[in-house]
């Protein structure tokens, strides 16, 4: 047995190391998106927007990082780290459409970065 490490950058290298491990067509599409991690930074979010983005965020197995006085009110603005698979980021993107506070807007932009 050997183990190692890869580092995939792209879809096309995932769906080639898939293809190469003999994953169905089917799964190497359904797989491909979760395979990928990303951080995405984000800055100057309202602090509303950055308490909801952090729960539909966890809600999906990624995170928000943001400022820790956010969640006391103290400030009114917040960067933000968001992680997750290029799949998570995908659905919470799909969750923001339905939120206030500029969510909707800014899962626009995400989308687009990913």
């Amino acid at each position: 047995m050997r183990i190692s490490i890869l580092f995939l950058n792209n879809l096309k290298e995932v769906r080639q190391e898939l293809k190469k491990i003999g994953v169905d067509k089917r799964g190497i599409e359904i797989m491909a998106t979760k395979a990928l991690f990303r951080i995405i930074k984000l800055e100057g979010i309202k602090r509303e927007a950055a308490n909801i983005l952090k729960q539909e965020a966890l809600s999906l197995g990624a995170e928000a990082a943001v400022h820790r006085e956010v969640i006391s009110g103290k400030i009114k603005e917040t960067d933000c780290l968001l992680m997750g698979t290029l799949e998570q980021l995908k659905q919470l993107c799909i969750k923001l459409k339905k939120q206030p506070f500029g969510l909707d807007e800014i899962g626009k932009e995400v989308r687009k970065v990913i």
